[in-house]
């Protein structure tokens, strides 16, 4: 259905605008639901798969490992600690730049579209601030550009998340929510491996990481079909009252949106309570030194790749065929529980290598629903940038609240076990969120 036809059945139904537009709303949406291609589809499938990768290996690298490392060899005293200084105050930033670029990109009306100038700014201003955090010298400016890095990782991927909503079509979304998920997986994994490789070679690892990063948008924008004008889209009221609500959580209608927030902040707490501590899991809770642990993350991340890259591959055209998402969600986290269970009561590099494989899978089955699920229960289509921007909020916040628990229960508890298994109850309290939601199936 065109922009068109859609203005005609509002002015039928006397929903029309006083000055005969078409709400920003009712425009978007029949901008969304027209067909694609398969050609079209083939290349938002590439692009979503890419985005993933490109911006989630260089992050795995640099704070999973590379960074870890880094104030390792600078004899910082209480590295644990800085490594959730470093990911609370970076998440707390994260959480605001979501807000802040989803809803102006929201309210865009540029010539190259709403989604894609942001984009291509926002990667190379992270990549540029992801590789000063190598350049600088002590804790707070590294943490500082840590943040900067974050604010910019922001601008790219609100408005990214936001073209699920503006331009694929619903019986498509978990299929691109797969490929999506299925691109961090690889990156995750392939920024463990490379940044195994690149231990004792920090300085370059973490410039390879920015370079990545910051070519990321634009060749996201390349590979997609081109985006749209939106000069033509009707225009947003300019007032301060205008603006106070654009960035207003929404109030209607909105009851599944706030479980799937809350449903993805507990689940995503669990999994930051681990994934980020692997190096020193392996080193401080099963023994293992430096060139050791390297080999092991090695291995645990070619795991974690192929356990998700199978799940996704099956699970997100199994979602899109069969018009399921929660069931799908709620497996995902029990199947990380399970997971989770194995190295808290067997301390050792197989648990490990378990853990990884249950891990990888779950969260492969995880990606490829969860941002399908978080579309179908938009309250509003014309502010999609920003609502998506609210419910990735628990990402940020899950990313700080994980490991900032770790290290609370390991200098209060000095025990890594109680946060496997602190981890795995909050896996299951968040399939309780996700069961409650009612538009979604």
């Amino acid at each position: 259905m065109s922009v068109t036809d859609s203005q005609a059945k509002h002015t039928e139904a006397g929903l029309e605008q006083p000055d005969g537009a078409i709400s920003a709303h009712d425009a978007i949406e029949a901008l969304a639901n027209q067909p694609i291609t398969m050609a079209q589809r083939a290349r938002f499938l590439a692009g979503f798969l890419l985005c993933g990768i490109l911006w989630y290996a260089p992050f795995a690298a640099a704070i999973g490992i590379l960074l870890p490392q880094r104030f390792l060899d600078d004899g910082v005293g209480n590295p644990t600690a800085l490594v959730a200084q470093l990911n609370s105050i970076g998440a707390f930033v994260a959480l605001v730049a979501n807000l802040l670029w989803g809803t102006l990109s929201d309210r865009s009306r540029s010539r190259f579209g709403r989604r894609s100038p942001f984009m291509i700014v926002g990667a190379a201003l992270a990549g540029l601030f992801l590789w000063l955090t190598s350049v600088v010298g002590s804790p707070a400016l590294i943490i500082l550009c840590w943040c900067g890095a974050q604010l910019f990782l922001n601008m790219l991927l609100a408005p990214f998340l936001a073209v699920l909503s503006d331009r694929v079509p619903e019986n498509n979304r978990a299929s691109m929510s797969a490929a999506y998920g299925l691109g961090v997986t690889v990156g995750q994994s392939v920024g463990q491996i490379v940044g195994a490789q690149l231990i004792h070679n920090l300085g370059f690892g973490i410039l390879l990481s920015g370079v990545l990063l910051g070519v990321t948008g634009l060749l996201v924008v390349v590979i997609w079909p081109k985006e749209p004008s939106a000069q033509n889209l009707p225009r947003t009221n300019e007032g301060f009252g205008s603006l106070i609500k654009a960035f207003t959580p929404p109030t209607k209608n909105c009851r599944d949106f706030y479980l799937a927030l809350f449903g993805r902040l507990f689940m995503v707490t669990s999994m930051y309570m681990i994934v980020n501590y692997q190096l020193y899991i392996l080193q401080q809770y099963i023994g293992l030194d430096a060139t050791g642990s390297a080999a092991v993350l090695s291995v645990t991340a070619v795991i974690i790749m192929i356990a998700s890259l199978i799940a996704s591959a099956v699970t997100g055209p199994l979602s899109d065929l069969i018009h399921r998402r929660k069931a799908l969600v709620i497996g995902a986290a029990v199947i990380i529980a399970i997971g989770f269970l194995i190295p808290a009561f067997a301390p050792s590099v197989w648990a490990m290598y378990a853990w990884s494989g249950l891990y990888g899978f779950g969260y492969g089955v995880y990606n490829a629903c969860d941002q399908a699920l978080n579309v179908d229960v938009l309250p509003s289509k014309a502010e999609a940038g920003k609502d998506l921007g609210i419910l990735n909020l628990s990402n940020t916040v899950g990313q700080m609240a994980g490991p900032v628990a770790t290290s609370i229960i390991v200098m209060a508890f000095d025990s890594y076990q109680l946060a496997f298994l602190i981890g795995a109850i909050v896996l299951v309290i968040s399939c309780v969120f996700i069961a409650l939601i009612r538009k979604a199936k």
